[in-house]
């Protein structure tokens, strides 16, 4: 009789620490699968990397293969060029902080390709007149070329209300 008051008050101490433990892991276990639910979103992937602004998304890549109201987008086989614009001095590396880790994106005849990208960075681009519209694996981005020189080239994208100046990276 004398143990069996201990003996309660192990059993009661043990159930409320496991009680405790069960609690936390379900907790834990909730954050794990909002997390999960946060990155594994329509967002994820490319448009995480390039469209940091969550424009609408247009075509269905490896990260929103999922979700059926949308559609996949005329990507061109290649590039298409038909401008009077200087592609000599286009076709280069360009970077927005020229004492960055890395250049932001290059532009040849035959492709757009966006640096530090999750996966082939290589995008097919039309460039009609002076307008540049890329298409990434999950959107397409448009911009207008307002000039391009040797050392600089100036685009404003689309939704934005300032253009952006770029240099060339220095190699």
């Amino acid at each position: 009789m004398k143990y069996i008051n201990t003996i309660i008050a192990c059993f009661i101490t043990f159930l409320s620490i496991s009680c405790n433990y069960k609690q936390k892991e379900e907790k834990k276990g909730k954050a794990v699968k909002e997390k999960k639910a946060i990155t594994d979103t329509i967002n994820h992937g490319y448009n995480e990397l390039a469209d940091q602004s969550n424009r609408a998304t247009f075509t269905i890549s490896d990260y929103n293969s999922d979700n059926p109201e949308i559609e996949n987008i005329e990507r061109p086989e290649k590039s298409i060029i038909n401008t009077k614009l200087n592609t000599s001095n286009l076709f280069a590396i360009w970077t927005a902080d020229p004492n960055g880790p890395h250049a932001d994106f290059e532009i040849t005849k035959d492709f757009f390709s966006v640096t530090d990208y999750d996966g082939n960075g290589d995008m097919p681009f039309e460039l009609i007149g002076n307008h540049l519209k890329v298409y990434y694996n999950d959107f397409i981005q448009e911009g207008e070329i307002i000039s391009v020189s040797k050392d600089s080239l100036k685009i404003r994208w689309k939704d934005f209300e300032n253009a952006n100046n770029y240099v060339k990276w220095p190699e």
